[in-house]
Formats: C-alpha cells, sequence, structure tokens
C-alpha cells in the first residue's frame, strides 16, 4: 500500500534492523504506552525472533502485521498490527516515531490497512484499547469512526497497571 508521504509494507524478516533501529531511538517516546520491554528487546537477535513468532501469527491467519516506511525505504516510521483473529473481529495495536507524530501519517496508515483488512480478512469488527490519558490517539481513533464502547482492561506499562479503554470500528 501506498501514499504520497509513505509506504506500507507486510512484515517481514526484512524489516529486523529497521525495528531495531525504530524501537531504540523512540525508546522514551514510547514507554510511557507500551508494557515493559522485555531484556535484549532493543537487539538485532531479540527482533529478529520477535518478527518469526509474528510471522507464525500471520501465517495461521491469527494477525495481519504492517510496517511503514519512508518513501526512501530507509526508515521506519511506525506499525499497525491486527491481533487475536477470530470470527471476523480483530484487535488493533500501533505506534508512530517521535518525529512522524503530528502529522496526519497514522491516519492516513490505519485508514489503509483498516480498509485492506475490512475488504481483504473479511474483518467485521476492529477493536483498539487506549489509555485515557493517551489523548491524541483517542481523537485519531475517533477521527476514524471508532465509537466508545466503555469496556475496560488492564495492562502492565513501566511496572505500574493501567486501565485501558475500548474503541470498537464496526464495518459496514
Amino acid at each position: 500500500m501506498q501514499s504520497e508521504n509513505f509506504d506500507i509494507e507486510i512484515l517481514s524478516l526484512n524489516h529486523v534492523q529497521f525495528r531495531v533501529d525504530y524501537y531504540s531511538s523512540n525508546k522514551e517516546h514510547l514507554e510511557i504506552w507500551h508494557p515493559t520491554t522485555p531484556k535484549g528487546f532493543y537487539t538485532f537477535k531479540y527482533q529478529k525472533n520477535k518478527i518469526y513468532e509474528q510471522l507464525k501469527s500471520v501465517n495461521n491467519s491469527k494477525s495481519a502485521q504492517f510496517v511503514i516506511v519512508n518513501k526512501a525505504k530507509t526508515k521506519m516510521l511506525g506499525h499497525c498490527n491486527y491481533t487475536k483473529i477470530k470470527n471476523y473481529k480483530c484487535w488493533l495495536g500501533y505506534s508512530i516515531s517521535k518525529i512522524s507524530e503530528g502529522k496526519s501519517l497514522m491516519y492516513e496508515a490505519l485508514r489503509l490497512t483498516n480498509e485492506y483488512v475490512i475488504n481483504n480478512l473479511k474483518i467485521k469488527e476492529i477493536r483498539a484499547c487506549i489509555l485515557p490519558n493517551n489523548e491524541k490517539s483517542i481523537i485519531l481513533i475517533k477521527r476514524l469512526n471508532f465509537k466508545y464502547v466503555g469496556e475496560k482492561d488492564e495492562l502492565e506499562i513501566n511496572g505500574e497497571t493501567r486501565t485501558y479503554e475500548t474503541y470498537l470500528l464496526s464495518a459496514s
């Protein structure tokens, strides 16, 4: 998939170094929203193993994993992951680099990838869990026509249990 500003690629082993660079250069930016990273997370070996694991899930039709790269294909700008695919439903996860934030790139990427999973994977419901203080993400998800459904869940973030709120996009 392509836009004027970036390309979206399906995750592959070609993205290992991109992910190492992405997560390393965005560590502070991302760690306030993500679970505590395991030992070795920022290494080539860890990311290669993680991609292998994610590709197994893709091959078993349990997820769709996308990487957002710049037009020159030299840098990862973000990612969109559709996981726990079952009964035409899935969960959405995403992140964008600090330097790419605030430029509507994730809006554009999610618009394209949501359309892809709805049309090609026949997904009927996409759910996203967002921390209530992540105002940018809430604005983004509402702009994409996700609706707040009131369900809450908990996840460990930086050693502390945090409550997420659920948003839903229904395919029409």
